[in-house]
Formats: structure tokens, sequence, C-alpha cells
């Protein structure tokens, strides 16, 4: 079982990575809604994906969730309340 922390830390470490895509990406950037919940998830990882949605609902009423969705280190799909994006690749 892996501690609080040690998740935290991991769901800290993507919410760094798409901030730093957010700052290469204007397109993305444009397209996200302000404020928003961002929910970082990688759905290979079960204990941060459930960790990841139990603090989202915590924030509800913040702004409405945008979901990040990763494997690994790579941003593979943002979905938003008006639909899913898929980020610039890296060239």
């Amino acid at each position: 079982m892996v501690s609080g922390r040690e998740l935290e830390l991991r769901l800290s470490h993507l919410h760094g990575l798409f901030t730093e895509r957010l700052l290469r990406d204007p397109h993305l950037r444009e397209a996200l809604p302000y404020p928003f919940v961002l929910v970082a998830m990688d759905p290979g990882d079960p204990e941060l994906l459930a960790y990841a949605l139990k603090a989202a609902q915590g924030s509800q009423g913040e702004g409405p969730l945008v979901y990040a969705l990763f494997r690994g280190e790579e941003l593979l799909l943002v979905i938003t309340p008006q639909g899913p994006l898929l980020p610039a690749r890296a060239a």
C-alpha cells in the first residue's frame, strides 16, 4: 500500500507536467475554462487514479473539472466540459 504522502507527491508531479505543457501549448491554454480544477490521472496507476478522483471531489465548486490523462509522464488527452482536447505533440 502506498502512503498518502507518496500519492500526493506523484499527483503534484503530474500537475507540474501539466503546467509545463500549458506554458508551451497556447492552443491548450486558450481552450481551457478559467478557473478550473485539474484532475491529473494515469489510468495505469489505479491507486493514484482513486486518489486524484477523491481529491477532485473536495474541490467541487471551485471551477469545472478538467481531466488530464497521462501515461507515465506523457500527456495523452485533456477532457474539458466542452469536450476532449488533444495536446500538441512535441516536434
